[in-house]
């Protein structure tokens, strides 16, 4: 084989890709590569929202164990409020609040001289479900409040109650319950039963932007004329009842 048919063989094989070839190339991997980083970004961003949802579900269920932890341990015990007025055992007729009321089972392991019964409060403010409590029963002009937003992004939160006679009343104490109460056993030489009566069941219902509305029924313990709350001697002298009676026995409360 002569010399020029060689090369011209040689020039053939060593010949690269054209430049349409090229584009090409470059065109389909970069379509892959799209596609590849679509895939890979909405897999990143359907966790993210995954993760933020069960957050959400997370407090809304923490939520609803505190307040259920709350409800069903409610107790007949009134306050005096700073102002030196009665505030019933529950009321959902306090201006600033939207319920209000007495509950047990407050543990104290550090033994701190106070109470085992803690008066907590629920306010709805600025779409905020907000939770209060107090260091003390009756309080002083100086007593603050402890709060805790539970829930954000709530619509609307509406609390009503069930009397003893089954009915259901929009605000507690209600003024129909007044003729009922008076007809227990007991009754008429109670100076506390208007301040200490208690519904048979409260129901709490929330509109949330996320999760839409949800209501939830708690049963209350009912109060018993002539009978007082135990609570413990490490009040400080906070622990006076709405008759004005003082009770200091000591008693481990759960």
């Amino acid at each position: 084989m002569s010399q020029p048919q060689c090369n011209k063989k040689q020039a053939l094989h060593q010949s690269g890709f054209t430049l349409l070839e090229v584009l090409l190339a470059i065109g389909i991997t970069a379509m892959i590569g799209l596609g590849s980083w679509q895939i890979l970004n909405s897999a990143i961003r359907a966790s993210e929202d995954t993760q933020v949802r069960l957050a959400e579900l997370n407090t809304l269920q923490k939520t609803m164990l505190i307040i259920s932890r709350d409800l069903r341990q409610v107790l007949p015990r009134s306050i005096r409020d700073e102002y030196g007025d009665y505030q019933a055992a529950l009321t959902s007729k306090n201006e600033f609040y939207l319920l209000e009321f007495s509950r047990n089972g407050w543990r104290n392991p550090m033994a701190d001289p106070r109470s085992n019964i803690q008066r907590v409060a629920y306010e709805f403010s600025d779409n905020k479900f907000i939770r209060h409590y107090w260091q003390v029963l009756d309080r002083s002009q100086d007593s603050k409040p402890i709060s805790k937003t539970l829930l954000e992004e709530v619509n609307s939160v509406s609390i009503r109650f069930m009397n003893d006679s089954g009915g259901w009343l929009d605000e507690w104490p209600g003024e129909s319950d007044s003729s009922t109460s008076n007809s227990s056993p007991g009754a008429t030489s109670d100076p506390r039963l208007q301040v200490n009566q208690l519904p048979k069941a409260v129901e709490i219902s929330f509109d949330l932007a996320r999760f839409g509305k949800i209501k939830r029924l708690y049963s209350v313990v009912s109060y018993l004329p002539g009978i007082d709350i135990p609570t413990s001697n490490n009040n400080a002298g906070a622990e006076n009842s709405a008759g004005g009676t003082e009770n200091n026995n000591t008693n481990e409360l759960n």
